[in-house]
């Protein structure tokens, strides 16, 4: 083996340009895809360093449906399958005094929630069930970036006062660096504090409101089947108890895995799989550098079988020479992933923790070992499969006709060059759809993408804002107060912006009548105040936009959208319709249609259909924690100031967050789809610029065996445009036949994507089109060099060639 080595050095040492090529091109294919392995790693495969991570459980009333707090209280009394079982929900806390006020995100947490994640603080102490009790001391705990923030690195922080919501909270932890807090309704780093969560005798006993998320660690020995039957078991029986409010819930346990993963492991999977495209061209286009290569050593070959030379040791001559060219192309392409892993921390939609956790490690670095072995086969093989056939009487003749490589050497080159064009038309296909896919998500919520509107959230909690009354008047004055800066034209505030998620309700309209085994309509439900509509710029489609006299009465004015028209009024006019809340009695809502606006999407860019959505304005449904949205043609950066003034001059200790435009909110919501069309469309430029090196010197290296024919012909007067289509129809050939093998493989990729991208409209014409077009550009260039030097060739030169 050592001397197959040095011989493979010394013979890639006199080939500098053949070996420089192969050595880039396996390190772009080796590269990438331990760049992407290192993504995968870290948001898919292995996301979390909890102790026991995968005994992390979520609980929920049924799929993302949260649970009740009469609910949560059952379960966690009721089961015996966790060692900890928490709720918690997420709230918004402002810090500070007047001079240093700032809104952060946190969680209202019981004891149980920290427990589950099984990390102890590493100051002071956690959450204990005496911290939930209404009346106890306030107290809370912080994260180490909050901590470092207010205090610095003073370890005497605990049982200190901070000053949270306009009250005092004794701080009694702060938890480790690099702590996350996994969560499905918010990111690891927004969670800096966590306080109690306090439930009173009267919230115990709701079933109908769902806004609390169960975290549970499982006990040791319990399968997540186990503890998913047993809650299933106490939910049945809630049920029996509790008919009208739980005949519909259907309690299932789930693993933070599951939960956390499940939405980024499609578009890291897929982003893998278009990476591995990348690196089968490479391995392609080398086998094929390679395999031409050894024609011009099947003289050398002949030689040592005269020798003695087995089949064996040809083998491990070639193999040898593609391992080093392969382990060449690795340490070239560590370095390239690790300025991939740069690229892809950039634009990843992920959290700062998970951003950190994509590096090249130990996993991703024994990956990349991984493939670059498998590299060094898959280039290798073919050409010594065709080393393996050299036979001294083979050499003779060959040498005897005044020709260099065999018809199955030539049979190789043709399958490897038709296969790398294949893999590229797929990837291309790939590519283009993953463009329209995005393209048309970006069309799809161009109604909000807008500069024009700015938005801001401001939360009011504490005991300053315990009253519905205190907290409209303030909302009232906000509103009036923002209304009358310069620039601004609307200015209204609202429960939820679109896009965001928000809260939903069950509806009765028509002459239906409350019926606990029949599922109504659910709406979505956005508390606004009248300017609303025009600050955002939604257009009125019917009747009227609601007016000051909707807040009050017995029957409240409602604008819906044309999604609820859709569903409940179908060819009707619902101007007047009446809608109920979905209540054995005494409805909590009971409202007229006044009018329609047109749709927006409400939970995510993405949402496949728009729900039913009602806009109210009672007074005191605008809640503690609601949006500013302001129309203006200001910039928001030079509003943002002048919106804390504003807040200010009511109230020192709230703080203004999120300050942005709607344009930002959108491209927040769909980054991700945005960093996998991206990607997936850097891949198939390198596939294409693969393609076209391997097709350019395999049509050079046909050229060069045809240099006497081509001599002949020119000879007997064949013209330069001849000779240009004769090498042209060469490799069309090639390309035509690998575009026909491409088509099958984008037809089962456009089948599979359709059901798992969000924009995929399944195998249509133009990216199809585009596709071949992309592929037969780089086929073009590729083949024009070779065609080029053909018809240059001087015939005398030709015929005296060896």
């Amino acid at each position: 083996m050592i001397s197959h080595l040095r011989l493979a050095l010394r013979s890639l040492a006199r080939s500098r340009g053949f070996a420089l090529i192969a050595v880039f091109t396996l390190a772009v294919g080796i590269g990438s895809t331990t760049a992407i392995f290192s993504t995968l790693q870290a948001l898919v495969i292995a996301p979390f360093s909890y102790p026991a991570s995968d005994r992390l459980v979520h609980v929920w009333s049924g799929d993302g449906w949260p649970l009740s707090p009469a609910d949560s209280h059952d379960l966690r009394t009721e089961s015996a399958s966790f060692t900890a079982f928490g709720i918690y929900q997420p709230q918004n806390f402002n810090i500070g005094q007047e001079s240093s006020a700032q809104s952060v995100s946190g969680a209202v947490a019981t004891a149980d929630v920290l427990k589950a994640f099984g990390v102890a603080p590493l100051l002071g102490r956690g959450l204990e069930p005496a911290d939930e009790v209404p009346g106890a001391p306030y107290v809370v705990i912080l994260s180490h970036a909050l901590w470092r923030q207010l205090h610095g690195d003073d370890r005497t922080v605990i049982g200190r006062k901070v000053r949270v919501n306009g009250g005092e909270a004794e701080i009694i932890g702060v938890m480790p660096a690099g702590f996350e807090f996994a969560s499905p309704w918010m990111r690891t780093e927004d969670c800096q504090l966590w306080a109690p969560r306090r439930m009173d005798e009267d919230e115990k006993k709701q079933r109908d409101s769902h806004y609390l998320l169960g975290v549970a660690r499982l006990k040791e020995g319990v399968t997540v089947e186990a503890a998913d039957a047993e809650i299933k078991t106490i939910g049945r029986r809630l049920t029996q108890l509790y008919p009208n409010s739980n005949t519909h819930k259907e309690f299932l346990v789930r693993t933070l895995h599951d939960e956390m993963t499940r939405e980024v492991a499609k578009q890291v999977w897929l982003l893998f799989g278009a990476v591995v495209l990348v690196l089968l061209v490479a391995c392609g286009n080398v086998a094929s550098m390679l395999l031409a290569r050894s024609a011009r050593r099947q003289g050398e070959f002949g030689v040592r079988v005269a020798l003695g030379a087995s089949r064996g040791d040809l083998l491990k001559l070639a193999l040898t020479e593609s391992a080093v060219l392969a382990l060449a192309g690795a340490a070239l392409g560590v370095a390239l992933a690790a300025g991939g892993v740069e690229v892809l921390r950039a634009i990843a939609p992920v959290s700062e923790a998970r951003r950190a956790a994509m590096a090249l490690n130990g996993p991703a670095l024994g990956f990349g070992l991984l493939a670059t072995a498998l590299t060094a086969l898959l280039a290798g093989l073919p050409p010594a499969l065709a080393a393996m056939r050299t036979s001294v009487a083979g050499v003779l003749r060959a040498d005897a006709r005044g020709a260099v490589g065999s018809a199955s050497r030539h049979r190789m080159l043709r399958g490897l060059v038709i296969a790398q064009v294949a893999v590229a038309f797929v990837l291309a296909n790939g590519a283009v759809l993953f463009s329209q896919a995005y393209l048309k998500i970006v069309a799809e919520n161009r109604l909000l993408a807008t500069d024009a509107v700015v938005t801001a959230r401001v939360t009011l909690n504490g005991d300053r804002y315990a009253e519905d009354a205190e907290r409209v008047r303030f909302w009232q004055a906000l509103v009036e107060r923002v209304r009358a800066l310069p620039g601004v034209t609307h200015a209204a505030v609202t429960s939820k912006l679109p896009l965001q998620g928000g809260s939903n309700t069950n509806a009765l309209v028509n002459d239906q009548t409350y019926d606990p085994t029949i599922q109504r309509m659910q709406v979505e439900r956005s508390s606004v105040t009248e300017d609303y509509f025009a600050a955002m710029g939604l257009r009125l489609l019917r009747g009227r936009l609601l007016q000051a006299e909707d807040r009050t009465g017995e029957i409240r004015g409602v604008v819906v959208n044309q999604a609820c028209v859709d569903q409940a009024w179908p060819g009707k006019d619902p101007l007047g319709e009446i809608m109920r809340a979905n209540q054995p009695e005494n409805p909590w809502f009971v409202v007229r249609v006044v009018g329609v606006v047109e749709n927006v999407k409400q939970w995510s860019a993405t949402q496949r259909e728009v729900r039913p959505e009602m806009y109210t304005a009672p007074e005191g449904h605008w809640g503690r924690s609601v949006h500013l949205v302001l129309r203006s043609p200001l910039p928001a950066g030079q509003l943002a100031p002048l919106l804390r003034r504003e807040l200010a001059a009511l109230d020192g200790e709230l703080a203004l967050r999120d300050v942005r435009t709607m344009r930002q909110v959108v491209e927040r919501a769909t980054q991700g789809e945005r960093a996998v069309a991206v990607l997936v469309n850097f891949f198939m430029a390198t596939a294409l610029g693969l393609v076209a090196v391997g097709l350019y010197g395999t049509l050079s290296y046909s050229v060069q065996q045809r240099t006497r024919e081509i001599g002949v012909r020119v000879a007997v007067g064949a013209l330069k445009g001849d000779i240009v289509r004769l090498v042209f129809t060469q490799g069309g050939r090639w390309v035509v036949v690998g575009l026909a093998l491409g088509l099958a493989g984008s037809v089962a990729l456009s089948s599979a994507l359709q059901s798992l991208v969000y924009g995929m409209d399944g195998l249509t014409v133009l990216p199809l089109a585009l596709a071949m077009l992309a592929v037969g550009v780089a086929a073009l260039l590729a083949c024009w060099l070779p065609a080029r030097r053909a018809a240059m060739l001087d015939p005398l030169e030709a015929l005296r060639a060896d």
